[in-house]
């Protein structure tokens, strides 16, 4: 079905960003499996992810190689059958340079998984705002499909001339995910753990649950366990913290009882896809998060809870701690409802099929 499809996957990120990887980078080998040739060009690479988490600075010299390494990518794209974008092809620069990748005459699809747009339109200066607030609507405008990752992004790339597009929840590889007994709790002695995995960039939405997890923690004994997260000084509970590892993220998400997602409500986050919580029941582990954007459609009361203040949280993590029977049920639902519906096994052939039906969009007299 692939065969003789060459695609550019200018991507956001080298391995090390997660968006990267689990929208683009793990649908890599099932499209080489089936002959297609993938060519993958990041905009910022590995060594930049590296320094900015550990050093929380962005230099000017790695940032500048970036521009040139993408515009040298632009250089080579009319060799392909397809290209394949993440987000936009040159952050911070106006909409002409987005406009540049329809005249590389070959067809193109881009993906959405966060709300990359209000990175501009609601800058905290005025001139970015009304510099770079529409540079999007030239890259939406002539891509021959548009994927996202919930109903908000949807929302906003029909809105700004996208012509064809489809919803693609970001998903896992279940195979990676084992289902394993959850770690012995009883009513009152053992140790209640709470899961959270993400980047340092995300760690300040876990002190938005800091309130309830010290309260909870005075009435029992529980452990926040942290993977990607920065150090959390004077949080206030015991803690297990961990770097991220791709090579054991779905272990230690199985030593946990509950994963959490806590959120504030703001149009950033509402174009997030929810993906830690489909980690978390891939284990087989119920789930708790805030009720904003895609998590309210991820989390039933089949699965968890939604909880949008303090009460709410130590509520439904108090429940969760005492209630093994509804721990199990919830998890066992968890894990059905993600093999359903949110494994690379299932979106793979609508991806594959989208860039076939791309490629085949332009003839190859007109490249």
């Amino acid at each position: 079905m692939a065969d003789n499809l060459r695609i550019l996957l200018l991507s956001r990120y080298g391995s090390l960003g997660a968006s990267s990887r689990m929208r683009l980078f793990q649908y890599v080998p099932f499209l080489e499996r089936l002959g297609a040739e993938v060519l993958i060009s990041p905009f910022f690479d590995d060594t930049y992810l590296e320094q900015l988490y550990s050093t929380r600075k962005r230099y000017i010299t790695r940032v500048a190689a970036s521009y040139i390494r993408r515009a040298h990518a632009l250089l080579g794209a009319k060799s392909c059958s397809v290209i394949w974008v993440e987000k936009e092809v040159f952050p911070f620069l106006p909409a002409g340079f987005e406009a540049l990748l329809a005249h590389c005459n070959v067809p193109y699809v881009v993906d959405y998984d966060d709300a990359i747009f209000h990175t501009y339109d609601q800058h905290r200066l005025t001139w970015v705002r009304r510099a770079l607030e529409r540079k999007l609507d030239p890259l939406l405008n002539h891509a021959t499909y548009v994927t996202v990752g919930n109903s908000y992004l949807e929302a906003y790339v029909r809105a700004h001339g996208a012509r064809s597009v489809t919803r693609i929840p970001t998903v896992v590889d279940i195979t990676r995910y084992k289902v394993s007994a959850e770690p012995y709790l009883d009513a009152t002695s053992a140790e209640f753990r709470i899961g959270w995995i993400g980047s340092p960039e995300t760690t300040k939405y876990l002190y938005l649950v800091r309130d309830a997890l010290r309260v909870l923690s005075s009435e029992r004994p529980i452990r926040l366990i942290t993977i990607g997260a920065t150090p959390l000084p004077d949080y206030g509970v015991p803690l297990e913290q961990h770097a991220w590892d791709e090579q054991t993220e779905a272990q230690l998400l199985s030593s946990i009882h509950v994963g959490i997602m806590p959120l504030m409500d703001s149009p950033w986050e509402r174009g997030k896809c929810g993906y830690k919580l489909i980690q978390y029941m891939a284990c087989g582990r119920p789930v708790v998060a805030s009720p904003v954007g895609v998590n309210q459609d991820i989390v039933t009361d089949r699965v968890g809870f939604l909880a949008h203040d303090t009460d709410a949280w130590l509520q439904a993590l108090r429940l969760l701690a005492s209630d093994i029977d509804r721990r199990r049920a919830y998890g066992a639902a968890a894990r059905e409802r993600v093999e359903r519906e949110f494994t690379l096994q299932v979106t793979a052939p609508r991806i594959v099929e989208l860039l076939c039906e791309a490629a085949r969009s332009f003839p190859q007299s007109v490249r």
